[in-house]
């Protein structure tokens, strides 16, 4: 199965929902997390680097896909430089802005990862795709190759702004097979003037909206400081039980 994780609006925990959906599914699924964003916020968490050589990154298929593969590209994710079992990624940085805006003239340009991501040969359980807060080339191209849409949505006012682009994307992209869901994040039961305010606003699209929740925990951004998923950095946080239902609804689709 290939997942993309989207948001429109930054800073809803799309990445870090993505990592740690990761770490969780990679306890029994063969996992591969491939970064699309230029930020690289997950290729710094999973490889503990800020900046690759050009020729390793997601930005040299992008820039030549006839000639470069996704499967040259795949590196093992690591914690404390050591790889985590079923986990690996395609890293991505600064570096794919500029490939992004040249490939814009590529024939076919919105179906450079799906042809890709079938020369994987079924050799992961479920693939990853990470995107930017925009609909960028990497984003279009996440939304044609996957079979399912995960878009995050923290308990800021603003948070439900990107909703409404994606979704017209995902429409005009995906046509009668959009496949999509709501995951709400980062919520804090005590805060009801907010949670009442997200539940009347999600009330049109409910039968999207995932029975599941991320909570707001502090050991997220603690792990995320030190590039690691929350199961690793703090086992008996509460918020892995989270991140463990969201993997036990996944692997029930697959």
């Amino acid at each position: 199965m290939i997942i993309c994780v989207a948001n429109q609006k930054g800073g809803v925990g799309k990445t870090t929902t993505l990592i740690n959906l990761g770490a969780e599914l990679a306890r029994k699924r063969k996992v591969l997390i491939i970064d699309l964003d230029p930020q690289g916020n997950c290729s710094k968490t999973l490889t503990s680097k800020g900046r690759f050589k050009f020729e390793e990154t997601i930005a040299a298929m992008f820039d030549k896909p006839k000639v470069v593969t996704i499967n040259n590209l795949i590196r093992p994710a690591l914690i404390n430089e050591k790889p985590i079992v079923n986990l690996d990624v395609v890293p991505a940085d600064f570096q794919l802005s500029r490939v992004i805006e040249t490939s814009l003239t590529k024939i076919n340009r919105e179906r450079i990862l799906e042809k890709q991501l079938a020369k994987l040969d079924n050799l992961y359980d479920v693939v990853l795709l990470d995107t930017p807060p925009n609909l960028s080339l990497t984003t279009l191209n996440a939304i044609q190759a996957s079979d399912l849409i995960l878009i995050p949505v923290d308990s800021g006012a603003f948070s439900l702004d990107g909703i409404s682009p994606l979704l017209e994307a995902v429409s005009e992209i995906k046509d009668d097979d959009a496949n999509y869901v709501i995951l709400r994040n980062e919520v804090d039961s005590r805060n009801t003037i907010i949670n009442e305010f997200m539940d009347e606003e999600l009330e049109v699209i409910q039968d999207k909206l995932l029975p599941i929740s991320i909570r707001r925990s502090e050991h997220v951004g603690q792990a995320n400081a030190i590039s690691s998923p929350v199961r690793f950095y703090k086992p008996g946080s509460l918020i892995n039980n989270d991140y463990r239902k969201l993997s036990s609804y996944i692997t029930s689709l697959l």
